[in-house]
């Protein structure tokens, strides 16, 4: 009976409750927030000030499916080596400076002093499985199947076209603020075997999100 009750309650109050936040339900859309792909752009579009939540795709289907049915689902998605030099840098700085930001900052940088040293000895299957920064892109928005479970996925490197095409469809006139934008070149060259590691460890989302490994 109790469990009866909550899925009626799921499908007919259509409240704020976790993961889903207010934005999402005014506009009637859910955005996956996968790090370091301009997330927090997004939020200050949506006028969202509160803190930012990296949910994956079954977190808002088993919270609501009602709404995860019926919500647009969209995610921006950036080439994996550029994200990856990203979140490195992110958390070299330090993160947002909370205490599990700075345990990783102080675990990288007493290991690594630079990006290709950091490749060599930090990142390995585990750390990629275990950081949430740096877990692969798919993770958040394919089941186990490959199938993709959002509606529209915008690209970081043309992310100001397909958010416009976005806003056509969904009848949205924000502008997109381009805020955090993180350094993407690399500031040195990696050895054919660091690539490979990476090509290796990232081998889902370079085939399921159509990036070239040159990109």
């Amino acid at each position: 009976m109790i469990k009866k009750l909550t899925r009626l309650l799921k499908r007919w109050l259509p409240l704020p409750i976790y993961p889903y936040k207010s934005y999402m339900i005014r506009n009637q859309c859910i955005f996956i927030h996968i790090p370091k792909n301009a997330g927090t752009s997004v939020l200050k579009a949506f006028g969202y000030r509160g803190y930012r939540l990296h949910a994956k795709w079954f977190d808002y289907n088993e919270s609501n499916p009602y709404l995860f049915e019926r919500y647009h689902k969209f995610a921006i998605v950036r080439a994996p080596l550029a994200r990856l030099y990203s979140a490195y840098n992110y958390v070299i700085a330090g993160g947002n400076q909370s205490e599990g930001d700075r345990a990783l900052q102080q675990q990288v940088l007493s290991n690594a002093s630079t990006f290709t040293e950091f490749v060599d000895k930090i990142l390995t299957p585990e750390f990629v499985l275990f950081q949430p920064l740096f877990q692969p892109q798919s993770y958040y928005i394919f089941d186990s199947h490959y199938q993709c479970k959002v509606d529209t996925i915008l690209r970081y490197e043309s992310l100001n076209h397909d958010w416009r095409k976005l806003c056509i469809l969904k009848g949205w006139t924000m502008e997109l603020p381009w805020l955090n934008k993180g350094a993407s070149t690399l500031p040195e060259a990696l050895s054919i075997q660091q690539l490979e590691k990476i090509q290796c460890l990232y081998k889902v989302d370079y085939e399921l999100l159509g990036y070239r490994f040159n990109e």
